[in-house]
């Protein structure tokens, strides 16, 4: 057929067989054919009937790239459906942002809501299209069965918006039971309702202990309060000094997040969640070892970022992280943060640009700035500057084994073996990995005794290294004799090495290996 059909349709087959329509016909036989194949095929059969019948009631629920919801339900009767939601606010979404539609294929629960299962892979990418457009939207991660509502799924996306997340990992879900009480949408929207309306409010968040006994001896006005394994207050307070006065003399060790009418209105003008920057000040108050208390300040920007990033919310991370700019304490823990924001988009001209800044010679020179730059050269084949970099890193901390291991993986890769030796040479007490590296050295100069000896090392490891267990799948053929070990050996290699990576692998050395 010449109609574009969405590349995921026949996920859902295995499902629909049970539907009445489906009884009489085979599932690989929809869409298969044009409709002179179809006249060809069937003119002597009754079937076409069947088929014709199963293929509009499947047209009828695909619209574009659009999956009907009503489709999903016979998978999700069968069994649960982990995956994403997805909220675009903007009604002309799609019209505008054809790219990302022609790519990927979207169950649609209603005009602006849609989940993509995980099991359909390359979510990063929706994510990534997503956030390098700046475009608007908010998702959670769910789990989806047979049990579950729409209003339930709309739910995720709510509380999405209360705090600002674009991404809501379920990562962030678990993460966030630790900062709030309550993670009932209706609670919190109307916390934030009569924060935002009441004058001289204030919004504090507290490890348990006695706080609320506390607050109720000094005769502090509270308008709500909820209570788990921390406690949420909404209070009316026109004395801040007075607030802080009494929990930094208190014997208790708790942590205090505070955010008041005034910050807010200080620093809230963006458009963004009072309760996220509670929670960033409250994180904030927990770094910190000297303090109890912490009213929220331009700094905690960079707090709230640094647990977006955690949560894997790399667009809202980026947002918070460009705000804490004029604000932040830590340039060079930011630099780094919004430098692997961009590395992950891909826009490594940008995120190089970033730590280049901070390279200049009144600021003294950090090693994981050039780590990251070296990675961002790899990405952009300047494989010298990456050199370079790593080398540069190496000699800031020489005790660090992850500078160490890029700079052999580079020198390596670069087959830069003579440099790559005498750098070896030059270390004391070589680790696991290094020893590896020595092997590949060895088995590049074709002393394959040696080799063996340093490569074995790599069956001690978790994550072994591919290259090496190709190496030895083929020292365990032709000088131990061992086929059977060669071939698991080799088995393995390939479930980590892509095809086309151990075809040049066995090219370059010269490996005859099956």
């Amino acid at each position: 057929m010449n109609q574009k059909i969405p590349f995921s349709i026949n996920w859902f087959f295995p499902y629909l067989k049970n539907l009445e329509i489906f009884k009489d016909i085979s599932l690989q036989e929809i869409f298969k054919y044009s409709t002179e194949e179809l006249i060809q095929k069937y003119k002597t059969s009754q079937n076409i009937t069947s088929l014709l019948l199963a293929e509009r009631f499947l047209w009828e629920h695909i619209e574009k790239n659009f999956i009907s919801y009503k489709l999903l339900i016979p998978v999700l009767e069968k069994r649960e459906v982990p995956g994403y939601v997805f909220y675009f606010p903007n009604k002309n979404f799609w019209k505008k942002n054809k790219e990302i539609f022609s790519q990927f294929t979207f169950i649609k629960i209603d005009e602006n809501c849609y989940f993509y299962p995980s099991e359909w892979g390359n979510v990063l990418k929706i994510f990534v299209y997503l956030w390098k457009k700046g475009i608007k939207f908010f998702s959670a991660e769910i789990e989806l069965n047979g049990e579950t509502q729409i209003e339930s799924i709309k739910n995720y996306i709510e509380f999405a918006k209360i705090l600002d997340f674009s991404y809501l990992s379920q990562k962030a879900q678990k993460s966030l039971k630790n900062y709030l009480p309550t993670l009932e949408t209706k609670k919190l929207r109307e916390v934030i309702k009569k924060f935002l309306k009441l004058p001289n409010s204030v919004l504090l968040l507290a490890s348990k202990n006695k706080v609320r006994k506390n607050l109720e001896k000094e005769k502090i006005k509270i308008i709500k309060v909820f209570e788990e394994k921390n406690v949420l207050f909404l209070l009316r307070c026109s004395d801040l000094k007075q607030l802080i006065s009494l929990f930094e003399k208190s014997s208790e060790s708790n942590k205090i997040g505070i955010l008041s009418k005034k910050d807010w209105k200080k620093y809230g003008n963006r458009g963004l969640s009072p309760l996220i920057l509670l929670i960033g000040a409250f994180e904030h108050a927990k770094r910190v070892n000297n303090i109890k208390v912490k009213i929220f300040e331009g700094f905690t920007y960079h707090v709230i970022g640094d647990l977006y990033y955690e949560w894997k919310d790399f667009g809202k991370a980026l947002k918070y992280y460009l705000i804490a700019k004029n604000y932040t304490k830590q340039p060079i823990e930011l630099a780094l943060s919004k430098s692997a924001i961009y590395y992950t988009f891909g826009n490594f001209d940008k995120a190089e640009k970033i730590l280049k800044q901070e390279l200049c010679g009144c600021k003294g020179e950090d090693p994981f700035i050039h780590y990251n730059l070296g990675l961002i050269y790899l990405k952009k084949k300047e494989n010298e500057k990456a050199k370079y970099h790593f080398y540069k890193a190496h000699l800031l901390d020489p005790e660090n084994s992850i500078f160490r291991e890029a700079l052999m993986n580079c020198l390596w890769n670069l087959r830069e073996c003579e440099e790559l030796d005498n750098f070896l040479y030059s270390l004391k007490n070589l680790s696991t990995k290094e020893k590896i590296y020595l092997g590949k050295l060895y088995f590049y100069k074709k002393e394959y005794e040696k080799a063996f000896k340093y490569l074995k090392e790599n069956l001690t490891l978790k994550e072994k290294d591919g290259e090496s267990l190709l190496f030895l799948a083929w020292l365990y053929l032709y000088f131990n004799k061992e086929k059977e070990v060669s071939e698991i050996l080799l088995k393995e290699a390939e479930n980590i090495l892509s095809s086309e990576k151990i075809k040049k692998i066995k090219k370059e050395f010269d490996l005859e290996i099956k």
